[in-house]
């Protein structure tokens, strides 16, 4: 069964996940069109609610990860180049781990 605290905060963490994915990319110098920004948001949003809805039971840092690493298959695959699939991928799995991070241990909402 889902839990709607879980739910509620993982799709919240992913939503700043978003946001703060997008100035991050803004502050390095990658220039964004509306469409990556809804994007990249989308995207980690996307991740914090799979993150919330999943019923798998693992170590949840690996959870985290692997869910990250493939919400982001998505928007990586339309990169125009490799640095920013590779960039999207692991800052995918890295935003996923910490997202189920803080939904179990900080925010005391853990998996199933």
């Amino acid at each position: 069964m889902v839990s709607t605290k879980r739910l509620g905060i993982s799709t919240l963490l992913g939503l700043g996940a978003g946001i703060l994915c997008w100035l991050g990319g803004a502050k390095a110098g990658i220039s964004f069109t509306g469409g990556m920004v809804a994007g990249a948001i989308l995207s980690r949003v996307f991740i914090g609610f799979v993150i919330g809805i999943s019923g798998l039971n693992w170590n949840y840092l690996a959870h985290g990860a692997l869910i990250g690493l493939m919400g982001s298959l998505p928007i990586a695959s339309g990169s125009p180049d490799t640095r920013g699939l590779v960039m999207f991928l692991v800052f995918g799995a890295i935003w996923g781990l910490l997202i189920e991070l803080l939904t179990t241990k900080v925010f005391k909402a853990p998996m199933g």
